[in-house]
């Protein structure tokens, strides 16, 4: 049950704080309602500077809400949830005091005195908590222990600082100015107790500095992640010493307006820039976000001055004609935009060059490559000296070959971890880096894209190239297998036959008895005889003469003859190109022998038809299936397909057999 309820708790107090700030509001409102009533809206706690008060509440109730919920255990979402119910409560405080003191003193308003009191009081807590904030963000727990006792101070001399000025003697503070302080015990003044009152609000104000440059710190010894967490910080934390001293300036000197605004203004701005730095919120965005909104603060510092310096110079410096207020505004115009692009990238430069060094040239290096790349280097040796990674490794996708390879065209190894570079939605290229700054990789990448995409396409040219080296190479061996086997067959075959039929022919001659003669002649006839069918054999597998004489119908019909082969030719009386008919009846013949050979088919069917202006070879089989397109058997076919501009596919059909579809281009 205890545990429940501390997990409830998170989701209580930030929803206590949304909830205060809502009432701070309506309560506001109702108020404002009373003194537009009496006729003070001068004294409205939604208007002017009271309505950064609320802007400032809400900023610090929102995070402290989201970051309860979110990240429960960080003690920074119960430092803004706190804060931003503070202000909420000092700012009805304040409201209610002035209607009660100032625009309605006789009406019945009870607790209008002790309101005044705590709207004059309330704003130590917000010191101590901005303080608290700034030595927990963004892991929540101090820098180290001596820090913490700089923390540890704050709470004490806040709470210090915060007891005297509820009990002392002497007027309120502004807006409460002409009042003197109803809990404030007379026998205290003259007591050490003001005294007391200015040197711990004195000292609570220097440990907020304190707080602040724990920040620093922190920010100097830290790396990675957390550097770019307490960037976030940066964009608010660098106008708080500024700030706190602008705060107890215009306090000393009465200056409501400008105690309300300064102090509203970082109460505003820091929960949204520590919320962002606790949460994580796009870290590898911002340095650049923090860089460029530097930048563009110059520039527009830069521009001001120049279009108020030229136009004070035509105007004054100069006089006559020149001093005319339009030439004057033209004039300073054109010179403001003439400078612009070149101060912006100047501006940029330096910044980024002083935010992040290493990031700034390994950008500069990749720009430089890519605006004029150099021919003797790689974007992948840019890529390896830009991050610092000499086990860098890019690897390129071809989608028409649905593979991975290197930048010269050969097969690239599966990396460990990559990241994988897209440009207008197509994968380009993948590329696996040690390096251990992300966000630094990421931006090179991006910079990158375009020479990526450029040596991607190269490396398909080279896959290309590399695919008709190995087609050559097959078909050279191809080649030379086949002399080997003709070699072969012809020793083994006719030149054994004939080699035989000569012996037996000399030695009848030199017998010399005519019945030896005549029955060598006869076993020489029958010998050339099969000698000539070897031959005629062979050379039909070579190039069948039915092949040249018939054309393809015939040839496959001779085919089928020898074999249990259906053939469909859909147009038997069209002839092609010898080289096109050579290569659809051998891709066609072993095609079926590989069927009859390693299938085990028992139906093999061969249709042949034109399509559009290609030739359509399609061998189908009832076989074992499983056949490999990259053995070496359809490796040879489909070189062959590509040697005359054609391809060839390899099809498994289910449960079992094969299809194999060859397309040959042969004109109209």
């Amino acid at each position: 049950m205890l545990v429940r309820s501390a997990r409830r708790l998170p989701v209580i107090a930030a929803a206590v704080s949304l909830l205060g700030w809502v009432a701070a509001v309506a309560f506001l409102a109702a108020t404002d309602h009373r003194l537009g009533q009496l006729g003070r809206a001068d004294l409205y706690g939604l208007g002017g500077s009271g309505f950064v008060f609320m802007v400032a509440s809400a900023s610090a109730s929102l995070v402290g809400a989201v970051l309860l919920v979110r990240r429960p255990e960080h003690p920074v979402g119960w430092c803004f949830a706190f804060l931003g119910f503070s202000v909420a409560a000092s700012g009805a405080a304040q409201d209610y005091g002035l209607l009660g003191l100032v625009a309605d003193p006789r009406g019945d308003h009870p607790g209008a005195a002790a309101a005044a009191v705590l709207a004059s009081s309330l704003f130590v807590f917000w010191l101590i908590t901005i303080g608290l904030v700034c030595h927990l963000t963004p892991t929540g727990h101090y820098l180290s222990a001596r820090w913490a006792w700089g923390a540890r101070l704050l709470w004490i001399t806040g709470l210090i600082w915060f007891g005297t000025i509820l009990i002392s003697p002497t007027k309120l503070e502004a807006p409460f100015a002409d009042f003197e302080n109803p809990w404030g015990i007379e026998a205290l003044r003259g007591s050490p107790l003001m005294p007391v009152r200015a040197v711990t609000g004195l000292i609570t104000g220097l440990l907020v500095l304190v707080a602040f440059a724990s920040l620093v710190a922190r920010f100097r010894r830290s790396y990675g992640d957390e550097r770019r967490q307490l960037l976030w910080m940066g964009i608010a934390a660098v106008p708080v010493p500024v700030l706190v001293v602008v705060t107890f300036v215009a306090a000393k000197a009465d200056n409501d307006v400008v105690l309300n605004l300064a102090a509203g203004g970082f109460v505003a701005v820091l929960p949204l820039a520590a919320g962002l730095a606790v949460a994580k919120t796009r870290l590898y965005d911002v340095d650049r976000i923090l860089s460029q909104a530097v930048a563009y603060l110059l520039l527009s510092a830069v521009l001001a001055g120049t279009y108020a310096g030229v136009v004070l110079l035509l105007g004054q410096g100069v006089g006559g004609v020149a001093g005319n207020s339009t030439i004057a505004v033209a004039v300073a115009t054109l010179a403001v935009a003439t400078m612009a692009r070149p101060a912006h990238r100047t501006l940029q430069d330096t910044i980024d060059r002083r935010f992040s060094r290493r990031r700034y040239d390994a950008l500069r290096m990749l720009r430089a490559h890519v605006a004029s790349p150099d021919p003797t280097t790689t974007v992948e040796h840019v890529l390896r000296d830009a991050l610092r990674d000499q086990d860098l490794a890019v690897s390129y996708w071809v989608p028409d070959k649905q593979v991975w390879v290197t930048g010269d065209g050969r097969p690239a190894l599966t990396p460990v971890r990559a990241l994988t570079v897209r440009r207008g939605g197509r994968t380009i290229a993948r590329v696996s880096s040690v390096a251990l700054e992300a966000e630094l990789v990421d931006a090179v990448l991006r910079e990158a894209e375009p020479e990526l995409d450029n040596a991607g396409l190269r490396a398909a040219v080279a896959l290309q190239l590399e695919d008709v080296r190995a087609s050559r190479q097959r078909l050279a061996t191809a080649q030379l297998d086949e002399r080997r086997r003709v070699e072969r067959d012809l020793h083994d075959g006719a030149q054994q036959r004939l080699l035989a039929l000569a012996a037996q022919l000399q030695a009848a001659l030199i017998n010399g008895q005519p019945e030896r003669l005549r029955e060598a002649l006869t076993i020489g006839v029958e010998q050339s005889q099969t000698a000539v069918r070897e031959l005629r054999e062979l050379a039909n597998g070579l190039h069948p003469s039915v092949l040249a004489d018939g054309g393809l119908a015939a040839a496959l019909d001779d085919l089928a003859s020898r074999h249990r082969v259906q053939i469909a030719v859909a147009q038997p009386d069209l002839r092609y190109s010898p080289r096109i008919e050579a290569t659809a009846w051998f891709i066609a013949c072993e095609a079926v022998t590989n069927a009859v050979k390693h299938a085990a088919a028992d139906q093999i069917v061969v249709h042949v038809d034109r399509e559009g202006a290609d030739l359509l070879v399609v061998v189908e089989d009832d076989g074992l299936g499983g056949a490999d397109p990259s053995g070496s058997g359809l490796r040879g076919l489909a070189d062959r397909a590509e040697a005359v501009g054609g391809h060839l596919d390899v099809l498994a059909r289910q449960p079992t057999g094969t299809t194999i579809r060859a397309v040959l281009p042969c004109g109209s």
